[in-house]
């Protein structure tokens, strides 16, 4: 066996452990796996200082990171990234090809591989459209700021590339400074959003127009526009174990959909409820945290001073949640939110078994019209004052 051979084997086994593990391989073995490789026709992992980044924070680096996702894309492999700031415009992603870096995101300081966007003329850093497959690892991937020219972090947009759906998986980054949303993905179809921070975009921290997703353990934080928004329908969705905070729109914000399994999750401080479901149908909301919401709902209407905000709704269970309501950290700003719960329109809706103690300062449940054959019991809060 050469030493080819053994290194991609050594690689591909690195891989099988991680997948049985059920998360990321230790990152030191990747890097080894990838460093330096005497023969990049034969190794599906592809180095991008070896295709002439300098990650100098400095140099553009845009040609040479996609002559290594092109020579990537061939073979379906990987183009590894070691630490350094690369300054790049647009990047396209190919089919069934991933980009990698070992992730070392956190609230503060710029660490691990960091692609800076160059210059406003991109709509994107990272274009996955069309990428079937693609995968995002680990990378922190910042943009211009919320008032340059709308871009986006990572963007998928099917409905100038094919009428078929795509697929993706964006896993251990940090997107933030965009002047459009972290993530926007345009018709997909399977998606996979794990454990990344979005923060600080002038959009959505993520804006999906898709079906059957898996959102978790990511953090939402002080986003413009809201922490995940629906772009029209969002269906077939687990939202599970984010933290979803600080927001200048609502926290969760879906405006048509079905079987959603929204659970586990927590709400604090959002512009505006922390939930918001409109015209969503078959779903679940159970287990979630809400906490001083609706921090300023005047940009959005006094009636989104709430935790949950529900609006023809059919078939819904929100059951075993909680909320309180509260200022800004150390004690300053208003009480907010002033409502529990707002309700409009639903239809064979069952809201029971939630606790608000000290949850808003006016009323538990504000319904703005009536609802019908509707089960509303067994819920228990207080005013705070």
């Amino acid at each position: 066996m050469n030493a080819c051979d053994l290194q991609k084997r050594n690689f591909l086994k690195n891989i099988a452990v991680a997948g049985a593990a059920g998360g990321i391989v230790a990152m030191s073995q990747l890097s080894a796996a990838a460093e330096g490789s005497d023969c990049p026709s034969k190794n599906s992992v592809f180095n991008v200082r070896d295709f002439g980044a300098k990650g100098d924070g400095k140099t553009s680096d845009t040609a040479a990171i996609q002559s290594a996702l092109d020579a990537a894309g061939k073979i379906q492999g990987t183009v590894y990234f070691p630490a350094g700031k690369y300054v790049c415009a647009k990047l396209k992603l190919p089919p069934n090809t991933t980009m990698l870096a070992e992730p070392q995101w956190g609230y503060r300081g710029m660490a691990g591989a960091v692609l800076l966007l160059e210059s406003e003329d991109a709509d994107c850093v990272v274009d996955i459209t069309g990428s079937f497959g693609g995968r995002v690892c680990g990378l922190y991937i910042r943009g211009l700021g919320k008032k340059a020219k709308i871009s986006h972090g990572i963007y998928l947009n099917n409905d100038k590339y094919s009428p078929k759906e795509d697929s993706c998986v964006i896993e251990d980054c940090r997107v933030e400074n965009f002047s459009g949303d972290g993530v926007y993905l345009k018709r997909v179809w399977l998606f996979i959003v794990r454990r990344n921070i979005f923060m600080g975009n002038g959009g959505a921290g993520i804006r999906v127009q898709g079906w059957d997703g898996f959102v978790s353990d990511n953090q939402l934080s002080a986003n413009s526009s809201g922490g995940f928004v629906g772009d029209t329908t969002v269906a077939t969705v687990m939202f599970t174990a984010n933290r979803v905070e600080w927001n200048g729109s609502f926290g969760l914000d879906i405006p048509q959909g079905d079987a959603w399994n929204i659970t586990g999750n927590c709400f604090d401080r959002n512009w505006g409820a922390g939930l918001r479901l409109c015209n969503v149908a078959d779903s679940t909301v159970t287990g979630n945290v809400f906490r001083r919401c609706g921090k300023d709902a005047s940009k959005l209407g006094d009636i989104y001073s709430c935790q949950v905000y529900l609006e023809s709704c059919k078939g819904i269970a929100v059951t075993a949640n909680s909320g309180a309501a509260g200022k800004d950290d150390r004690g300053k700003g208003v009480i907010t939110p002033k409502y529990g719960f707002v309700t409009k329109n639903l239809t064979y809706c069952a809201v029971t078994s939630n606790t608000m103690y000290m949850g808003f300062t006016d009323k538990f449940f504000n319904e703005l019209s009536p609802n019908t054959e509707c089960v509303v019991k067994d819920n228990l809060g207080t005013i705070r004052k």
